[in-house]
């Protein structure tokens, strides 16, 4: 159903995602006790620093030049200017031999869709609702769909039915747009609220999506136009 590209990990989503909950809601101390904690207690993890300006201490690309100290001020054009390089850059690399640099570019870690969309909404979640969104969020089948209903969650998680749509009206609106839905009609439907708010929709959108849903999806197109009265041009 929906166009995104995401790994597939059913069985390790549900761990996963607690996870990420969980690191989502630290605050920027929390966090930092976090890393420090599991550096510690695994001597093979390793803490990559950003290279920083020395003087006002800005994230600075590799090699790069501070955009802030290299600015020549009225007073003095003779300041120096601060470059930040690798200690390697100042060695020679003949040792190294073929062997050393991939074939191939590494590929980056991809999320998965859950996770994808709990990253989005998460700043807007309230604490009471991050439950909910998890819960809801690790009953999404291979196709983005709601495979629990609203009332079983508001009974497992004891909350009620308006706290679930709730969240889910949240999590229909991330990207990709309609993810969450009970099916394909309330995806698009979903999807046309959202583009309502850009622009006009036709009314005959809405009538097709509400009540052609079954021809559409078998692209009967032509009985289609007929049933609301309209041509294919």
């Amino acid at each position: 159903m929906f166009q995104v590209q995401f790994h597939s990990t059913r069985p390790a989503t549900t761990a996963h995602l607690a996870q990420t909950m969980t690191l989502l809601s630290l605050t920027g101390e929390e966090l930092q006790q976090q890393i420090e904690a599991e550096l510690a207690a695994n001597p093979a993890l390793e803490l990559v620093e950003k290279h920083r300006c020395p003087v006002c201490h800005r994230p600075l690309e590799s090699g790069g030049i501070c955009p802030i100290c290299s600015r020549p001020t009225v007073n003095s054009e003779e300041e120096p200017v601060v470059f930040i390089s690798p200690r390697d850059d100042f060695y020679t690399h003949s040792d190294r031999s073929p062997e050393d640099y991939p074939d191939e570019p590494i590929s980056p870690v991809m999320d998965d869709l859950p996770t994808y969309v709990l990253k989005q909404i998460a700043a807007d979640l309230a604490p009471a609702q991050r439950s909910i969104a998890a819960h809801l969020l690790t009953h999404l089948d291979d196709d983005g769909f709601l495979t629990t209903s609203l009332i079983e969650v508001a009974r497992y998680l004891h909350v009620t039915i308006q706290q679930v749509e709730t969240v889910k009206q949240m999590i229909q609106r991330a990207d990709p747009i309609g993810v969450g839905s009970n099916g394909p009609k309330e995806a698009l439907l979903v999807q046309l609220d959202v583009l309502q708010e850009q622009q006009i929709v036709p009314e005959l959108a809405w009538k097709i999506v509400a009540e052609g849903m079954d021809l559409l999806s078998r692209h009967q197109l032509s009985e289609l136009a007929r049933q609301f009265g309209t041509s294919l041009a």
